[in-house]
């Protein structure tokens, strides 16, 4: 027999490893809606990585499990083991070529993007370093026009550079530079300095040129540009007293000659300069936010912690890269990422551009860069897989041809006769249940001719009590004069529960019953039998059939168990006075046909036998008895569900509906007559379907006195 399936549930709820998978996830779910309201405290972010490990190692851990239990399970199927092969011969390398693509060309792609718009912003760069320098240059040779210069330098830039902003700030250098490893700390006269040197004062004015809408210029510059003699590069500004809105800043520092004062040129990168790096790069740069790996509560040596401004993500428009930053202060060096919109097919067409005439050009393999490292070594991969896949596909597909090559040997040995031989295919898959099956089945063929000898004698006992059920059926109808009356009963199985009965209660009064016990076969026939002996017994003393059914409810419930229940008409037939009486127990209506057309007559009544509390008390309140004048011609039908019930091949109930109108239609015939008519229309409307219930009638009619009917 093959292995049930693993249960998933067993290990998430009942081992360690998966309980800590459920609690660890449910943690960080709710850290992460917590993160939404409150910041990242040293608290937070310390629980966060402990649960990002324990969720990490607890799902490689069921990972695993479920792996190696659901191995065997999964590849038990012939159908599975075909497809796993043709995935390993086929799909397999396909994948894997795909994938070595995909990642050599997002590799290539975010390196050249970034790559693309370096060189842009450090144009940028440079021509603030130019600025600066020729101001510089001017300013040193002679200081009378340093206003005049660095104007004339922001108005000449001012429709490519807006925002663009010049001083100049006079400077006493140090007289020697300070011993590195000496560490001071800063207080209020020293400006931020760490070598506990008094704070300078400017000697001379600053002069300012352009907006200046980003800071003020720098009246004090901080040491290491003092020693560097002069800075250009990327600093973080943060506008306001938070840190929330924070942008990128291009500034270049350069001495006079007489190096006594320094041009301070800054560009603020803002919209209009994200634009012209648009257009000179085809890259347009989003949001800044901290390297990977840093969370926003650690110190940025390029200023406070920088508010995360939308994550990258990946594909053929959108990359990151890392810039270079300096702290002013400190002059301590550090990185932002950046998020770089760069749809791909701008940026190749820009970058091949020039290279179109030499396209069918050969280039000369330099050094090996670490990329083409990476691709040899995914190709590298890429032939031990596709090797080992072939290998194992190879493997696979032997293990199934030989074991069906055994079935075959097995089979024909079993159809010379040979029931002894077994199928030795010893693998636990399902080729190997498959032998085991048919090594049983060849085994027990004696045990199904025994099967089969006791099938047929409990088909002769069924016979036997299909026989007895019909010893309890009338074996006609009773004769008596202005009555004519036919019967039918075909059960559906061999032994049915539908019962019907005729009493003679006086000279011309005739109690009529049917009935239909619920389920079929030996237990409906005895529960049948109960009936017809309470019915002998109650009939002659109880006239009415409200009394009589309330009776046999109370003595029925006592017998019968709590799935089995009796359906139940009964009908008295006066016909001196002229009247038909009767009481319905959740059975089919009665149809009365007279001269004025058919009535379905339905009183209220409910099921027999029920074994519930407080059910025979509602039996005897909802339980009606109905009455009404009967006179020569009137044909009286009662019936059961299986012949309204009646079935087609589509699914359609030949219906009340539709036997009433049978009946009005063949009202003229005598009751034999009206019952065939009946009969043949409900098996033209079944046709080819197999009876589903068993069909009883009993067709009366009333006739003139003294006239005979042979039913």
């Amino acid at each position: 027999m093959s292995a049930p399936p693993p249960r998933t549930d067993a290990h998430l709820f009942r081992t360690f490893p998966g309980r800590l998978f459920l609690v660890s996830s449910a943690l960080l779910i709710l850290l992460y809606a917590l993160l939404r309201v409150i910041e990242l405290n040293d608290l937070l972010f310390a629980l966060r990585r402990v649960l990002r490990l324990s969720f990490l190692i607890s799902g490689a851990w069921l990972a695993v499990t479920a792996v190696a239990r659901s191995r065997r399970t999964f590849l038990w199927r012939v159908r599975r083991r075909l497809i796993v092969t043709y995935l390993l011969l086929g799909a397999v390398p396909v994948l894997l070529v795909g994938l070595f693509v995909l990642v050599g060309g997002v590799l290539m792609y975010m390196n050249v993007a970034a790559y693309v718009f370096n060189e842009g912003y450090q144009g940028l760069v440079d021509d603030m370093q130019q600025m600066a320098e020729t101001s510089a240059g001017e300013v040193g040779r002679n200081p009378a026009v340093t206003q005049a210069a660095i104007e004339r330098k922001i108005l000449n830039l001012a429709a490519q550079y807006p925002q663009m902003s010049m001083a100049v700030v006079p400077v006493s250098l140090p007289a020697a530079a300070p011993d590195p490893t000496v560490q001071a700390a800063p207080d209020d006269k020293t400006d931020g300095r760490t070598d506990g040197k008094p704070k300078r004062e400017p000697v001379e004015p600053i002069v300012r040129a352009g907006p200046w809408r980003h800071e003020p210029p720098p009246t004090i510059l901080p040491e290491w540009v003092l020693l560097r003699a002069g800075f250009k590069g990327t600093l973080v500004q943060t506008k306001g007293s938070t840190t929330d809105d924070q942008h990128l800043l291009i500034r270049a520092i350069v001495l006079t000659p007489d190096r006594t004062r320094v041009v301070v040129a800054d560009l603020p990168i803002d919209t209009d300069i994200v634009a012209r790096l648009h257009e000179r790069t085809d890259v347009r740069m989003g949001g800044i936010s901290l390297p990977l790996g840093q969370s926003n509560d650690e110190p940025n040596p390029c200023g406070p912690s920088l508010s995360s401004s939308g994550a990258a993500t990946g594909g053929s428009r959108r990359t990151t890269m890392f810039m270079d930053c300096i702290d002013w202060t400190t002059g301590t060096p550090g990185r932002v990422q950046l998020t770089l919109d760069a749809p791909l097919s701008r940026l190749y067409g820009r970058i091949t551009a020039p290279q179109k005439k030499q396209i069918n050009q050969m280039l000369p393999l330099g050094d090996r860069d670490p990329f083409v490292v990476v691709l040899y070594v995914i190709g590298g991969l890429l032939l031990i897989v596709q090797g080992g896949a072939l290998a194992a596909g190879g493997l696979l597909a032997r293990t199934i041809t030989s074991a069906i090559h055994e079935l075959f040997a097995g089979t024909e040995r079993v159809r010379e006769g040979d029931f002894a031989h077994p199928i030795k295919i010893e693998s636990k898959d399902q080729l190997g249940d498959l032998a085991g099956s048919f090594n049983r089945m060849s085994a027990s063929i004696e045990h199904l001719l025994h099967v089969q000898r006791e099938k047929q004698r409990l088909d002769d006992e069924l016979r036997i009590a299909r026989e007895i059920q019909k010893s309890l059926l009338p074996s006609q109808p009773p004769v008596l004069d202005g009555l004519s009356i036919a019967d039918l009963c075909e059960p559906a199985r061999e032994v049915g529960g539908d019962y019907y009965d005729f009493f003679e209660i006086g000279p011309r009064q005739l109690g009529v019953l049917i009935a239909d016990v619920s389920g079929k076969g030996t237990s409906a026939a005895l529960y049948m039998a109960e009936l017809k002996g309470l019915m002998l017994a109650l009939s002659h003393t109880e006239r009415s059939p409200k009394r009589l059914l309330c009776n046999v409810n109370r003595l029925l419930a006592e017998h019968l168990d709590n799935r089995s229940f009796i359906t139940m008409t009964y009908a008295v037939f006066d016909l001196d006075a002229g009247t038909l009486t009767c009481a319905r127990a959740g059975h089919t209506p009665v149809i009365i046909v007279s001269s004025g057309g058919a009535d379905v007559v339905v009183p209220n009544g409910m099921v027999l036998g029920l074994r519930l509390p407080g059910a025979s008390e509602r039996f005897e309140q909802m339980l009606e008895e109905y009455s009404q004048p009967i006179a020569a011609g009137d044909v009286v039908v009662l019936y059961t569900d299986g012949i309204t019930e009646a079935m087609d091949t589509a699914g359609e109930l030949f219906g009340d509906a539709a036997l009433a109108r049978v009946l009005e239609s063949q009202r003229d015939l005598d009751a034999a007559g009206i019952r065939e008519r009946v009969l043949r229309e409900v098996k033209a409307f079944v046709g080819e379907a197999e009876p589903h219930d068993d069909m009883t009638m009993v067709v009366l009619k009333l006739t003139e006195p003294g006239m005979r009917v042979t039913p």
